[in-house]
């Protein structure tokens, strides 16, 4: 699930490369959502390209293309239009990014400047759009996780100029750290660097006391923690703990806590028929009132309008029933016109006309 005020991506108007519909952009470039799962999640279709990193346990993940197995460490690209499903085995911590498509791609060949030193199929002009499968490993998505929670957050109270910057500059350094996940094994070295890395990529190695606070954080979620009573716990005072857990997760521990107990909310919300109140008080909040702000400020919507209204599914009609061509979620900026392929993925993976 994305925020309702969440990009409309800009579609390529030719095939990869070869030219953008113009167009006002509807929101922020890209946004992240931190979900655990349970229960299988049905065919969904999104409006927005989005990039799966499974943190802990593992899922079958089925598209047009087929059915991909994730464990931890692995990730999966996906573009706008395309379907997917997520069965849990039989749990599993994700965190699913969403892009506009067409600031995606054109990041991505800045940074991909020179297409023959990219691992085959990660290049921007060389991806259609389908499932496309990474091993960055988890030591690498564990180094990013805390610029991800950034990202999450930067809509809140930001100006609009200033939210976008940041998010801008939080994925670039994302893909820093990432890097060496989208570059050939065999690459040579480049004939030139005009900007040479000088500093280090990668977050140092989560410090045990953080590490301890987490899972204490996680486990026990529904107990009125306070940073003192957690730094007790961990063995270490109390401005130290906040000092190196906001330095190496990204947020203070209390605000920690908070995402983790909305995204603990919401599997409820999703999978279970627990009233509202009692997910509320499960994750640790005795009033429903604060869970439905929290909620409201992560998906733009209070959990009940979220539990009643499912996101579309794809069916995989000819032309799916969500998409009909073009997709429903995207306020279209200029006509688009699309057809659905007719080749052995036509079961609603849908292709631009060149």
């Amino acid at each position: 699930m994305i925020r309702s005020d969440a990009a409309a991506p800009l579609r390529d108007r030719d095939g990869p490369g070869r030219g953008y519909v113009i167009g006002r952009p509807a929101g922020p470039p890209l946004s992240a959502v931190e979900s655990v799962r349970t229960e299988r999640i049905h065919r969904a279709i999104f409006g927005h390209a989005k990039i799966v990193h499974v943190l802990e346990g593992a899922a079958q993940i089925e598209t047009a293309t087929g059915l991909h197995e994730l464990t931890p460490g692995s990730a999966m690209t996906l573009g706008a239009g395309m379907w997917c499903s997520v069965r849990p085995a039989p749990k599993v911590r994700i965190w699913t990014l969403y892009f506009d498509e067409s600031f995606l791609r054109s990041h991505m060949r800045w940074v991909l400047a020179d297409a023959s030193r990219a691992r085959p199929g990660v290049h921007p002009d060389a991806w259609d759009g389908s499932a496309l499968l990474m091993q960055p490993g988890l030591d690498i998505l564990h180094r990013i996780e805390p610029l991800w929670r950034q990202i999450s957050l930067v809509n809140e109270t930001a100006p609009p100029e200033v939210a976008t910057t940041r998010l801008i500059s939080l994925f670039s350094r994302a893909v820093e750290i990432a890097l060496p996940t989208l570059l050939a094994d065999d690459r040579g070295e480049p004939d030139r660097l005009a900007f040479p890395v000088r500093g280090r990529l990668a977050q140092p190695v989560i410090a045990q006391p953080v590490r301890r606070s987490i899972e204490l954080l996680r486990s026990r979620m529904a107990e009125p923690w306070t940073v003192g009573q957690l730094a007790s716990d961990v063995a270490v005072s109390r401005a130290h703990l906040t000092r190196v857990f906001t330095q190496q997760v990204g947020v203070a521990p209390m605000r920690f806590l908070i995402e983790a107990r909305l995204t603990e909310f919401t599997r409820l919300i999703e999978e279970t028929d627990l009233p509202i109140a009692d997910a509320s008080r499960q994750v640790g909040w005795k009033d429903a009132r604060v869970a439905a702000v929290w909620f409201r400020k992560r998906f733009g919507i209070t959990p009940t309008p979220y539990r009643r209204h499912p996101h579309p599914s794809c069916t995989g009609a000819m032309p799916c029933e969500s998409c009909r061509g073009v997709c429903a979620l995207t306020p279209v900026l200029e006509p688009v016109t699309r057809a659905v392929s007719r080749d052995s993925r036509r079961d609603a993976h849908i292709r631009r006309l060149s």
